[in-house]
């Protein structure tokens, strides 16, 4: 029998997604807005016909402004901005589904780890064992500003910071035992007082009493989802991550950096196949090439002369107006970047000896990373082979405007890779974490 893929979408609670401008696009929002509810119950009932594994929302705090020193070109073309929290939807989604998991971004660096472990536990009841977490160890300067942070930690300081905070948490999450609850009324006796621990946490960061003031939740703790790819990033990843969010190009760049997960999460004392793999990929899927291509261009074309370089400036921390268009992508700078170090890696990688005004048209147009245009055959074609070659798990879709390319995945990719025997077409788990480890 063949080995089933796991899908999902990564999105952002706003306008703009991972390509700019394409909320200008004619498919985008029509009859909805991204800031009321009815959009995103109706994106959920959508991905759960697909039975699409999980919808993911990327956050980011503050605005863009490295780009000429300011935030205008992100505030003007939309560059993920503007951003509205995630938290609030979480269990606005899944009371419309049964099946579909959602995960949501939630920073170590600037948030109380006290906070997001209570947080995530009432999301796990409020969800019934739906919920997945992106430890997100925050960089840049602007977001530092929205925190009373006069400068921004370096990368070694934020994910020994994130090191302890998920200590922390996970000492919160086990502070219940499991048959804690009594809920004895004759006796009236709630809960056992011997059985819910104070964790009295002494760090370097936090110090935190406990216990954790939520009773346990049906996954006990949320999905651990992890994107790092800096050195401090994959090492974190190795030792939480049960999915590891990745990023390339091409199917040797696949390989070799699934080599690299295995490896780093072994060396963290655990088994690799207990993390599993997802490809950021774009896509753009049609009734027949032609239509997926000609979506694919209308895209493209969207996209502002300023947009990537904007979008590239705010993720790496470097101020690419100031750099001539024609400079080639390895003397950018970013073999050591204070920002997004992995999608560095990644273009560094797979897109050597382009200049900047090129790798600015790939970026702005979604970030780099896999990309297929076709039919639901062809797509489905590029997908089997990537999924085979690459060493991964499954694909996390960057989409095009919204809900339209969403649509297009369920209603003709899903079908299609269903028919051949690589894709559920039932949740089989009651919780997202057993959807997300079925093979």
């Amino acid at each position: 029998m063949s080995r089933k893929m796991h899908l999902a979408f990564i999105l952002g609670h706003g306008p703009s997604q991972h390509s700019v401008a394409a909320w200008t696009l004619p498919r985008a929002y029509r009859g909805f807005t991204y800031a009321q509810p009815a959009f995103w119950e109706d994106l959920g009932r959508t991905l759960e016909r697909g039975c699409i594994d999980m919808l993911f929302f990327a956050d980011v705090y503050g605005v863009y402004d490295v780009f000429e020193g300011r935030p205008d070109a992100a505030i003007r073309y939309g560059i993920q901005f503007p951003l509205h929290d995630p938290a609030p939807l979480v269990p606005l989604i899944t009371r419309a589904t049964r099946g579909l998991g959602v995960g949501i971004s939630v920073s170590t660096t600037y948030l109380p780890p006290y906070y997001t472990a209570r947080l995530f536990s009432t999301l796990d009841h409020l969800t019934e064992g739906r919920v997945a977490w992106n430890v997100v160890a925050s960089y840049g300067r602007s977001a530092a500003a929205q925190f009373s942070m006069a400068q921004e930690l370096s990368k070694e300081e934020r994910y020994a910071r994130a090191e302890e905070y998920m200590q922390v948490c996970y000492q919160l999450w086990d502070s219940w035992d499991p048959d804690a609850l009594v809920m004895d009324r004759e006796a009236k006796v709630f809960a056992d007082p011997a059985k819910v621990r104070k964790i009295h946490h002494q760090g370097r960061y936090f110090q935190v009493e406990g216990p954790l003031d939520v009773a346990p939740s049906p996954q006990g703790r949320p999905v651990i989802i992890q994107a790092g790819a800096s050195g401090p990033g994959m090492a974190f990843a190795g030792r939480h991550a049960e999915i590891h969010f990745a990023t390339s190009a091409s199917l040797d760049g696949m390989r070799r950096y699934r080599a690299e997960v295995a490896q780093t999460v072994a060396q963290a004392g655990r088994d690799p196949a207990d993390v599993r793999v997802l490809w950021a990929t774009s896509i753009h899927v049609g009734e027949t090439e032609a239509e997926a291509r000609a979506k694919e261009a209308a895209l493209r074309d969207a996209v502002p002369p300023e947009g990537g370089l904007a979008l590239m400036s705010g993720h790496f921390g470097v101020d690419f107006s100031a750099v001539p268009p024609d400079r080639p992508l390895e003397e950018l700078g970013l073999q050591e970047t204070p920002g997004m170090q992995g999608v560095a890696n990644m273009l560094l990688r797979d897109f050597p000896g382009l200049t900047l005004a090129e790798v600015a048209r790939i970026y702005g147009n979604g970030m780099g990373g896999l990309r297929v245009v076709g039919s639901a055959a062809q797509v489905a074609d590029r997908l089997e082979e990537a999924f085979e070659a690459g060493g991964g798990d499954g694909f996390m879709f960057r989409c095009g405007e919204l809900p339209g390319s969403v649509t297009d995945v369920v209603e003709l990719l899903v079908p299609e890779l269903q028919r051949r025997g690589r894709f559920r077409t039932a949740y089989a788990g009651e919780t997202l974490r057993q959807t997300l480890t079925e093979d």
